[in-house]
């Protein structure tokens, strides 16, 4: 006799449509979950690069799309092409691409490639000038860094209105760049670096520097001015506040400075390593044989080694020096005129036997 109701019967049919869709459930969601996964790990997997150190990418307003192409797929190792095209295409990198230096030092994924190029992410260029001599070899120092090129900068920094507006004349400009190390980005314009190196010209003017500079009477201007001349007098750091305070103190007397370097900077001839007695009447306000006080306008771009020696210079009663015979870049110190003279005829002596006339 068969016990099973009708009821009975529905019961169990719905109770095997539930296990039913209960495992199909489960089984698209694993579908699900394994198809998520295979393309979460395949979209950011990481990309290796072909060089194993860096991959750097510039992009200027005239790189075309199959320039910066290139550079992509010679810099990293894409195996997935299809999934490389589809990306880019997504997010249409080949017409929203930004200009910029970009520099990848590490496997990342292609995604964050594409994006990294479309947001125009850059990476900063570190930037490093030292003692130059002046504000051309200034501009081709930095425009082989940067996106514009030397001429551009050179036309920024000869610019009478740009000069103004910073409260210089073509004379001191040169002055309110500090050799450092600094950072920009390499699409930075020549207005804006320039922008910038006054700030950090500010800056480097702290409440205690001017204090220094007030205490000696001269303006900050006035004390790169003279570290320029330091700078070219001594390549012994140590011997630089002792040469500026032989410079201040005949400041204070108010004798001439007489420095060879400028009389040097006033020919144009750099190569000149003996400063003979006709080369003194050069005419020119930069020479300070001729002319008492301060040059209009440094003789080179000093160092902030140069300009804090000039600052915390060394207070003695030296009113001369020349070159040690030595021939060892240091030099001799007197505080008497006759001290000097038999300092300097050793040290021409020593010219004369290394045959060292101009």
């Amino acid at each position: 006799m068969n016990l099973r109701t009708k009821t009975d019967t529905h019961f169990y049919l719905y109770n095997m449509i539930k296990k039913l869709l209960l495992i199909f459930g489960l089984f698209s969601a694993i579908i699900v979950a394994l198809l998520t996964w295979t393309f979460y790990s395949t979209f950011y997997k990481n990309v290796e690069l072909k060089s194993g150190a860096n991959c750097t990418i510039f992009i200027s307003t005239e790189t075309t799309w199959e320039e910066i192409n290139l550079q992509i797929q010679d810099g990293f190792k894409i195996d997935n092409q299809t999934l490389y095209q589809s990306i880019i295409n997504y997010k249409s990198l080949s017409s929203t691409f930004k200009t910029g230096h970009y520099t990848f030092s590490k496997p990342i994924p292609l995604n964050q490639i594409v994006n990294t190029l479309k947001n125009g992410n850059q990476t900063p260029i570190k930037i490093v000038f030292n003692t130059l001599r002046d504000l051309s070899e200034l501009a081709g120092i930095i425009a082989k860094q940067m996106m514009f090129d030397s001429t551009e900068l050179i036309e920024t920094l000869t610019n009478v209105d740009i000069q103004k507006q910073y409260n210089y004349n073509k004379e001191s400009f040169g002055t309110m760049f500090i050799p450092n190390t600094y950072e920009f980005y390499w699409t930075v314009s020549p207005s804006k670096f320039v922008e910038r190196m006054n700030s950090e010209h500010n800056l480097f003017w702290d409440k205690q520097r001017l204090l220094k500079a007030k205490e000696i009477s001269l303006t900050p201007t006035e004390v790169s001015i003279l570290a320029s001349i330091v700078e070219k007098e001594t390549s012994v750091k140590s011997e630089m506040s002792t040469v500026a305070g032989v410079y201040l103190n005949r400041i204070k007397r108010k004798m001439p400075l007489q420095a060879d370097p400028t009389v040097i900077y006033a020919m144009g001839d750099f190569s000149i390593r003996r400063v003979t007695f006709k080369m003194l009447e050069t005419e020119s306000p930069y020479n300070t044989y001729k002319y008492r006080g301060l040059p209009p306008g440094p003789i080179c771009i000093p160092s902030s080694i140069a300009i804090d020696a000039v600052l915390n210079h060394k207070k003695h009663d030296y009113l001369y020096f020349c070159a040690s015979p030595n021939m060892d870049g240091s030099h001799l110190f007197a505080k008497t005129l006759r001290q000097h003279n038999q300092n300097a005829n050793e040290y021409q002596k020593m010219l004369n036997k290394m045959r060292i006339y101009k």
